[in-house]
Protein backbone atom coordinates (compact mmCIF):
# COMPACT_ATOMS: atom_id res chain seq x y z
CA UNK A 1 0.00 0.00 0.00
CA UNK A 2 1.10 3.43 -1.05
CA UNK A 3 -0.53 6.78 -0.41
CA UNK A 4 0.42 10.37 -0.37
CA UNK A 5 -0.26 11.04 3.12
CA UNK A 6 -1.99 14.15 4.72
CA UNK A 7 0.79 16.76 4.18
CA UNK A 8 1.49 16.58 0.56
CA UNK A 9 0.70 17.16 -2.37
CA UNK A 10 2.44 14.80 -4.50
CA UNK A 11 3.32 10.91 -3.91
CA UNK A 12 7.38 10.78 -4.53
CA UNK A 13 7.09 6.85 -3.03
CA UNK A 14 7.89 3.68 -5.56
CA UNK A 15 7.56 0.10 -5.01
CA UNK A 16 8.03 -3.09 -6.56
CA UNK A 17 6.91 -6.68 -5.88
CA UNK A 18 7.45 -8.96 -8.20
CA UNK A 19 8.28 -12.52 -8.70
CA UNK A 20 11.47 -14.07 -10.28
CA UNK A 21 10.87 -16.57 -13.04
CA UNK A 22 12.93 -18.04 -15.69
CA UNK A 23 10.73 -18.41 -19.40
CA UNK A 24 10.85 -18.64 -23.03
CA UNK A 25 8.55 -17.19 -25.59
CA UNK A 26 7.58 -19.85 -28.64
CA UNK A 27 7.11 -17.37 -31.62
CA UNK A 28 6.61 -20.29 -33.89
CA UNK A 29 6.71 -24.41 -33.85
CA UNK A 30 5.66 -27.66 -35.30
CA UNK A 31 2.89 -28.24 -34.61
CA UNK A 32 1.91 -24.71 -34.82
CA UNK A 33 1.83 -23.51 -31.06
CA UNK A 34 3.15 -19.90 -30.04
CA UNK A 35 3.05 -18.60 -26.27
CA UNK A 36 5.54 -18.75 -23.21
CA UNK A 37 6.87 -21.58 -21.29
CA UNK A 38 7.54 -20.46 -17.88
CA UNK A 39 9.81 -22.60 -15.28
CA UNK A 40 9.36 -22.62 -11.97
CA UNK A 41 9.66 -19.96 -9.43
CA UNK A 42 13.17 -18.52 -8.99
CA UNK A 43 12.44 -15.82 -6.29
CA UNK A 44 11.08 -12.45 -4.91
CA UNK A 45 11.99 -9.22 -5.54
CA UNK A 46 10.71 -6.23 -3.45
CA UNK A 47 11.88 -2.74 -3.21
CA UNK A 48 10.66 0.60 -1.57
CA UNK A 49 12.17 3.93 -2.75
CA UNK A 50 11.25 7.13 -1.36
CA UNK A 51 12.16 10.46 -3.77
CA UNK A 52 13.24 13.73 -2.96
CA UNK A 53 14.20 16.93 -4.86
CA UNK A 54 14.89 20.79 -3.58
CA UNK A 55 13.61 21.78 -7.18
CA UNK A 56 10.92 18.63 -7.41
CA UNK A 57 11.53 15.52 -9.36
CA UNK A 58 11.24 13.31 -6.30
CA UNK A 59 8.64 10.93 -8.16
CA UNK A 60 10.93 11.35 -11.02
CA UNK A 61 14.19 9.64 -9.16
CA UNK A 62 12.52 7.31 -7.33
CA UNK A 63 10.95 5.72 -10.58
CA UNK A 64 13.83 6.32 -12.33
CA UNK A 65 16.01 4.49 -9.73
CA UNK A 66 13.73 1.28 -9.10
CA UNK A 67 13.54 0.88 -13.08
CA UNK A 68 17.18 0.49 -13.32
CA UNK A 69 17.51 -1.33 -10.19
CA UNK A 70 15.10 -4.09 -11.98
CA UNK A 71 16.46 -3.69 -15.29
CA UNK A 72 19.89 -4.38 -14.41
CA UNK A 73 18.55 -7.47 -12.05
CA UNK A 74 16.68 -8.62 -15.01
CA UNK A 75 19.57 -8.32 -17.21
CA UNK A 76 22.46 -9.11 -15.29
CA UNK A 77 22.29 -11.10 -12.01
CA UNK A 78 22.51 -14.61 -12.16
CA UNK A 79 19.51 -15.45 -10.20
CA UNK A 80 17.94 -17.71 -12.96
CA UNK A 81 20.78 -20.64 -11.96
CA UNK A 82 18.93 -20.96 -8.53
CA UNK A 83 16.72 -23.69 -9.23
CA UNK A 84 20.09 -25.56 -10.95
CA UNK A 85 21.80 -26.08 -7.53
CA UNK A 86 22.03 -29.00 -5.47
CA UNK A 87 19.01 -30.19 -4.04
CA UNK A 88 20.29 -30.94 -0.78
CA UNK A 89 22.11 -28.03 -0.97
CA UNK A 90 21.42 -25.47 2.45
CA UNK A 91 21.00 -22.38 0.49
CA UNK A 92 21.17 -21.25 -2.85
CA UNK A 93 24.72 -20.69 -4.29
CA UNK A 94 24.94 -17.51 -6.56
CA UNK A 95 28.31 -15.77 -7.43
CA UNK A 96 29.09 -12.60 -6.62
CA UNK A 97 25.67 -11.95 -5.85
CA UNK A 98 26.60 -8.87 -3.01
CA UNK A 99 28.98 -6.76 -5.20
CA UNK A 100 25.49 -7.28 -8.30
CA UNK A 101 23.09 -6.02 -5.60
CA UNK A 102 25.88 -2.94 -5.20
CA UNK A 103 26.42 -2.18 -8.90
CA UNK A 104 22.96 -2.12 -9.46
CA UNK A 105 21.90 0.55 -6.79
CA UNK A 106 25.46 2.49 -8.53
CA UNK A 107 23.41 1.99 -11.66
CA UNK A 108 20.44 3.30 -10.47
CA UNK A 109 22.41 6.31 -8.56
CA UNK A 110 24.38 7.36 -12.06
CA UNK A 111 20.44 7.18 -13.95
CA UNK A 112 19.32 9.61 -11.31
CA UNK A 113 21.87 11.69 -12.00
CA UNK A 114 21.56 11.94 -15.70
CA UNK A 115 17.62 12.20 -15.61
CA UNK A 116 18.41 15.05 -13.24
CA UNK A 117 20.90 16.81 -15.41
CA UNK A 118 18.86 16.41 -18.61
CA UNK A 119 15.28 17.45 -16.84
CA UNK A 120 16.98 20.60 -14.79
CA UNK A 121 16.31 19.11 -11.34
CA UNK A 122 19.80 18.20 -10.57
CA UNK A 123 19.68 17.67 -7.02
CA UNK A 124 16.97 14.99 -6.95
CA UNK A 125 17.68 11.38 -5.59
CA UNK A 126 16.14 8.99 -3.76
CA UNK A 127 16.29 6.41 -1.05
CA UNK A 128 16.11 2.49 -2.43
CA UNK A 129 15.76 -0.72 0.11
CA UNK A 130 15.34 -3.67 -1.69
CA UNK A 131 15.06 -7.39 -0.40
CA UNK A 132 15.73 -10.28 -2.82
CA UNK A 133 14.88 -13.34 -1.56
CA UNK A 134 16.59 -16.65 -3.14
CA UNK A 135 14.91 -19.15 -0.75
CA UNK A 136 15.87 -19.65 2.11
CA UNK A 137 18.57 -16.82 1.71
CA UNK A 138 17.09 -13.20 1.90
CA UNK A 139 19.62 -9.99 0.27
CA UNK A 140 18.65 -6.70 1.78
CA UNK A 141 20.40 -3.57 -0.72
CA UNK A 142 20.34 -0.47 1.15
CA UNK A 143 20.28 3.13 0.85
CA UNK A 144 18.99 5.62 2.76
CA UNK A 145 16.57 5.66 5.41
CA UNK A 146 13.92 3.50 4.23
CA UNK A 147 13.56 0.28 6.19
CA UNK A 148 13.51 -3.03 6.21
CA UNK A 149 12.25 -5.16 9.19
CA UNK A 150 12.32 -8.95 9.93
CA UNK A 151 9.46 -10.43 12.41
CA UNK A 152 10.37 -13.23 13.61
CA UNK A 153 8.46 -15.49 16.53
CA UNK A 154 7.16 -12.55 18.08
CA UNK A 155 10.37 -10.69 17.94
CA UNK A 156 10.89 -7.20 15.30
CA UNK A 157 14.45 -6.58 14.23
CA UNK A 158 15.92 -3.70 11.82
CA UNK A 159 17.57 -5.50 9.28
CA UNK A 160 18.52 -2.06 7.82
CA UNK A 161 20.35 1.03 8.91
CA UNK A 162 19.26 4.41 8.42
CA UNK A 163 21.73 6.88 6.74
CA UNK A 164 21.15 10.16 8.52
CA UNK A 165 23.42 12.85 9.77
CA UNK A 166 21.26 11.99 13.22
CA UNK A 167 21.90 8.00 13.15
CA UNK A 168 25.63 8.77 12.36
CA UNK A 169 26.08 11.15 15.34
CA UNK A 170 24.74 8.50 17.67
CA UNK A 171 26.89 6.11 16.30
CA UNK A 172 29.61 8.72 17.63
CA UNK A 173 28.05 10.11 20.99
CA UNK A 174 26.95 9.48 23.48
CA UNK A 175 24.04 11.99 23.83
CA UNK A 176 20.82 10.93 22.47
CA UNK A 177 19.79 13.43 19.68
CA UNK A 178 16.48 14.79 19.72
CA UNK A 179 14.02 13.20 18.10
CA UNK A 180 12.85 16.53 16.55
CA UNK A 181 16.19 17.21 15.38
CA UNK A 182 16.37 18.57 11.64
CA UNK A 183 18.85 16.09 11.28
CA UNK A 184 17.08 12.85 11.26
CA UNK A 185 15.87 14.27 7.53
CA UNK A 186 19.30 14.71 6.31
CA UNK A 187 20.68 12.07 4.24
CA UNK A 188 24.76 11.30 3.86
CA UNK A 189 23.83 7.93 1.70
CA UNK A 190 21.47 7.83 -1.24
CA UNK A 191 21.10 7.44 -4.75
CA UNK A 192 21.71 11.01 -6.80
CA UNK A 193 21.00 14.39 -5.11
CA UNK A 194 25.20 14.85 -4.62
CA UNK A 195 28.31 14.18 -6.78
CA UNK A 196 29.49 11.33 -4.12
CA UNK A 197 29.01 7.92 -5.16
CA UNK A 198 26.35 6.00 -2.97
CA UNK A 199 28.01 3.26 -0.44
CA UNK A 200 25.35 0.61 -0.56
CA UNK A 201 24.87 -1.40 2.58
CA UNK A 202 24.27 -5.36 2.19
CA UNK A 203 22.52 -7.67 4.35
CA UNK A 204 22.31 -11.76 3.92
CA UNK A 205 20.69 -14.10 6.45
CA UNK A 206 18.40 -17.13 5.95
CA UNK A 207 14.56 -17.18 6.31
CA UNK A 208 12.48 -18.91 7.65
CA UNK A 209 9.01 -20.36 7.43
CA UNK A 210 6.62 -17.96 9.12
CA UNK A 211 8.89 -14.97 9.13
CA UNK A 212 7.52 -11.31 7.63
CA UNK A 213 8.90 -9.16 6.33
CA UNK A 214 8.28 -5.38 6.07
CA UNK A 215 9.77 -2.76 3.64
CA UNK A 216 8.08 1.08 4.13
CA UNK A 217 9.17 4.19 3.61
CA UNK A 218 10.27 6.76 6.69
CA UNK A 219 6.73 7.98 6.42
CA UNK A 220 6.01 4.91 8.27
CA UNK A 221 8.30 4.84 10.98
CA UNK A 222 7.96 8.51 11.64
CA UNK A 223 4.25 8.06 13.21
CA UNK A 224 4.06 4.21 13.58
CA UNK A 225 5.80 2.41 16.65
CA UNK A 226 7.39 -0.62 17.00
CA UNK A 227 4.93 -2.11 19.28
CA UNK A 228 2.23 -0.65 17.30
CA UNK A 229 4.15 -2.11 14.13
CA UNK A 230 4.32 -5.92 15.99
CA UNK A 231 0.62 -5.83 17.04
CA UNK A 232 -0.25 -5.22 13.41
CA UNK A 233 1.81 -7.96 12.10
CA UNK A 234 0.51 -10.10 14.43
CA UNK A 235 -2.91 -10.10 13.93
CA UNK A 236 -4.56 -12.85 11.53
CA UNK A 237 -5.07 -10.90 8.49
CA UNK A 238 -3.05 -11.01 4.55
CA UNK A 239 0.15 -9.17 4.14
CA UNK A 240 -1.92 -6.53 1.88
CA UNK A 241 -4.30 -6.09 4.58
CA UNK A 242 -1.40 -5.42 7.27
CA UNK A 243 0.04 -3.24 4.62
CA UNK A 244 -3.41 -1.06 4.70
CA UNK A 245 -3.56 -0.92 8.14
CA UNK A 246 0.14 0.60 8.91
CA UNK A 247 -0.51 3.08 6.38
CA UNK A 248 -3.78 3.88 7.87
CA UNK A 249 -2.51 3.98 11.41
CA UNK A 250 0.49 6.91 9.98
CA UNK A 251 -2.57 8.83 8.68
CA UNK A 252 -4.05 8.90 11.58
CA UNK A 253 -0.71 9.90 13.48
CA UNK A 254 -0.29 13.01 10.97
CA UNK A 255 0.48 11.59 7.73
CA UNK A 256 3.48 14.07 6.96
CA UNK A 257 4.34 12.51 4.45
CA UNK A 258 4.42 9.88 1.74
CA UNK A 259 3.56 6.25 3.19
CA UNK A 260 4.80 2.75 1.79
CA UNK A 261 4.42 -0.59 3.50
CA UNK A 262 5.15 -3.73 1.76
CA UNK A 263 4.09 -6.89 3.90
CA UNK A 264 5.44 -10.26 2.85
CA UNK A 265 5.23 -14.01 4.71
CA UNK A 266 6.91 -16.80 3.81
CA UNK A 267 4.43 -19.54 4.03
CA UNK A 268 4.04 -23.15 2.17
CA UNK A 269 2.07 -22.68 -1.11
CA UNK A 270 -0.36 -25.33 -1.74
CA UNK A 271 2.22 -27.22 -3.60
CA UNK A 272 4.29 -27.45 -0.61
CA UNK A 273 6.99 -25.23 -2.22
CA UNK A 274 8.60 -22.03 -0.16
Amino acid sequence: MTDVGRVRSANEDAYVIAGLQRSIIVHDSSPAARGWFAGASAGTLLIVADGMGGQGGGDVASQVAVNTVVNHLLNCMPWAVVSMTAPNAHSPSLPDVREQLSVALVAGDQTVKSTGARTGTPHMGTTLTMALVLWPVLYVAHVGDTRCYLFRAGKLKRLTTDHTMAQQLSEISAEAIDPASHLHHILWNALGASEDLPKPEITKLELELGDVLLLCSDGLNKHVTDTQIVTVLTEGLSSAARSAKLVELANAAGGSDNVTAIVAEAVHLADKTP
